[in-house]
């Protein structure tokens, strides 16, 4: 249990916290989300289509009405968005030999 001198502390913190001030910095945080393209959306290629077609029919099997086609399409897509995420994280570490990195050396900007 945090005691009432902590909780001033981290409330003052907090205070002055408050994300970027200056343009600059704002313009470089709201780049973070984009820094390794997974906020990006999947691609609409043929194959793209096709898998997100087979998932859904799959899922949502005969007799499915419009409301459930729709929803479990935006699950399969979110699925397939879920893949692409795992893929391109196992690329970047791959990529990285941890055992012998310089950690300062690694540029994750």
């Amino acid at each position: 249990m945090a005691t009432e001198k902590q909780i001033a502390a981290n409330r003052a913190n907090a205070k002055r916290s408050t994300g970027p001030k200056t343009v600059v910095g704002k313009s470089k945080s709201s780049r973070n989300a984009y820094r390794h393209g997974l906020s990006i959306g999947l691609p609409l290629e043929a194959t793209t289509s096709e898998a997100l077609e087979a998932i859904t029919r799959a899922l949502a099997g005969d007799g499915a009405s419009d409301e459930q086609l729709v929803s479990v399409a935006e699950f399969s897509q979110a699925h397939l968005e879920l893949l692409r995420i795992r893929k391109v994280r196992a690329e970047m570490m791959a990529a990285i030999d941890i055992g012998s990195a310089d950690l300062q050396s690694i540029n994750c900007s």
